[in-house]
Order: C-alpha cells, then structure tokens, then sequence
C-alpha cells in the first residue's frame, strides 16, 4: 500500500511502462511497442492506460496498408503526441497529427496508417478479450509446420483486443481532419465554459462512450488553483499533456509538466496549482461535468437569482461533482 504510484511519467517509458509488449513486421522490424500504465478496473475494464509506440509503416507498404477491423464491444480514446498518421474511418481519410485524440467507439470499423514514429497513447473500456490468438500462437510455436494452415488460423476470427478484421480494404476519400467526427481537439470541443485562469472543454460525450464516460480537457493558466472535496469518492486520471502542475496528493508535493499521469486514489485529500500553462484531461470522466457545466451555465444566463451556494452544492453533489474550488492563486 505504501508503494502506491500518484505519478507515471511517460517520457520514461524504460521506468514507467509496468509490462510491455513488441509487435513486429514479417521482416521482423518492430511494428509497435506497448506499454502497461494503468489496469482496468471493474465491469467496464475503466482505468486502463496504455502508452504505445507504433512506428512507420514500411514505404513498400504503405499504397495497401490500412489496418481494416472493429472492436464488438470496445471502445478506445488515442492521445496523438507526437509523429503522423492517417485514420481511415465513414468512409474518409483523415491526416492525425500531434494534438489530435481519436476516439473509436464500438462496432465502428476504422484502420490506421502510421506515416513516422508515432506516440499514440490510449484509455479503453468494455473491451473483452479473446484468448484465441494466444492458443492458436502456442499452437503454431510448438507446430511451426501449421502456422499457414487456413483451418487453425480461421479459429481467431476475433482478435486478442475485442477485435475483427475486415476483409476487404477502405474504399475513402480524403477530408480535413476538422470534417472527422472520431477526432476530438481542444480547439474543436462539443462545448466550452470559461471560469477565471480555466477553460473547461467537453470533448467526448457519454453518448459517445456507451453511457460509461466523458471526457474533460482544461486549459489553465499559471495560478489556477483546484482543491477537491475532502475524501473524494472516485478514483481519478489525470493526463496532464502539456505545462507544469503542483498536485499534492495524500500531502505530497508532486510536480507533473508535459506527458505525465497522475493516479489519484478514492478519498484522497488532494489540490493542485498550475505554475505553466497547463493541458489536463480527465481521461476516465466518472464526474458528469457536462451535465453539470450545461446546468450551471443556464442558472448564470437565465436565472441568476438560483446561483446560491446551497443550490451550487446540490447541483455538484446530484452529478457527482468532486470539485470543492477553484480560483486564481
């Protein structure tokens, strides 16, 4: 219990990654590296956390390669950090780049095409995993003379992820990734409120994640200070991407600047202090902040007179609201 990590810090992968995974081309250049961050948790596998590497795809390749498949059950939110790819999806191609979150929700086919070495960090949820491959890869290991047998390999029809590739490529056309509805932007949210030194942005919706989650960015400037309430009852990720942030947690100073993670425990007292301007991502959204921020926005600008304390409680308390206060240091 003593040893619990508040902070991962995926500029260190080489002490970060909890467990790590390769996946390589028929060549046997590595494809992709993935490394473990968080579990997931509970019915609905929240909390897990992936940081991955996937590296460009080979030129002689790239006229075919597009990765066609779906998730049945899943669904996935990409933090793109840095490289370029193209994300085939409703029939268009999209040009990614850093800035970027793609979010791909169940039984909705898409593929990928990753033009450099990428970072493409990612939350999933209601994934259910398959252990076919892994059977059919002991299988092939002990037996190599079986690996192209069309009998044993039409046994993973589903992938180890939730997943099923498509037979037949994209037919697409290319747009402005401003036209893709799967990408999400700070500078593109369904909705924005301002607060003095904070700009919080709905970028994924729960009718996007199945009813599970919600996804909050802020944009904060230096001396924006957020103190929660005193035993917060959820568990929360914080995904600060960009600037420099205090958190104290359990009553220890922590600082998290660009590409950090912080674990924040059920009912740890906890605050932070932005000292850089800073980018934060709720990534596992339990809070209803869209609901409340809707709420709380039509009481400011159509009747004022309800914008009491005790009814800004009940509103906080009614959709799960584990902010205390906020202001400017």
């Amino acid at each position: 219990m003593a040893n619990y990590t508040f902070l991962y810090d995926l500029k260190t992968p080489e002490t970060t990654w909890r467990g790590s995974g390769k996946h390589t081309w028929p060549s046997g250049k590595v494809a992709s590296e993935a490394g473990l961050i968080t579990d997931a948790v509970g019915p609905h596998g929240l909390y897990w956390f992936l940081d991955t590497i996937m590296h460009e795809v080979p030129e002689e390749m790239r006229a075919t390669w597009q990765m066609p498949h779906y998730h049945v059950h899943g669904y996935e939110t990409f933090f793109v950090d840095s490289g370029s790819l193209y994300l085939f999806i409703n029939g268009q191609r999209v040009l990614c780049k850093p800035g970027d979150i793609v979010h791909l929700q169940a039984g909705q086919a898409h593929g990928m095409l990753f033009m450099e070495e990428t970072k493409w960090r990612g939350t999933y949820h209601d994934f259910e995993v398959y252990p076919e491959n892994t059977d059919i890869g002991r299988v092939k290991q002990f037996m190599p003379e079986l690996k192209d047998d069309p009998e044993l390999n039409a046994l993973a029809y589903r992938g180890e992820m939730d997943s099923v590739v498509l037979p037949e490529p994209f037919v697409y056309k290319d747009v402005p990734v401003e036209q893709c509805l799967a990408v999400k932007h700070m500078d593109r949210p369904h909705a924005s409120y301002e607060f003095p030194g904070c700009s919080v942005k709905v970028l994924v919706e729960r009718w996007e994640n199945g009813g599970t989650k919600e996804l909050i960015g802020a944009v904060c400037e230096p001396g924006f200070t957020a103190e929660w309430v005193k035993y917060p009852k959820l568990r929360e990720l914080l995904y600060v991407r960009k600037g420099k942030v205090k958190f104290t947690i359990l009553g220890q100073e922590i600082i998290a600047d660009d590409e950090c993670i912080l674990d924040i425990p059920r009912f740890a007292p906890h605050k932070l202090e932005v000292l850089e301007k800073a980018e934060i991502y709720d990534v596992v959204g339990q809070s209803y902040w869209s609901l409340f921020l809707q709420a709380y926005n039509s009481i400011c600008t159509l009747n004022p007179d309800k914008k009491t304390p005790e009814y800004i409680e009940k509103l906080k308390k009614r959709f799960d609201i584990q902010i205390d206060k906020i202001g400017m240091k």
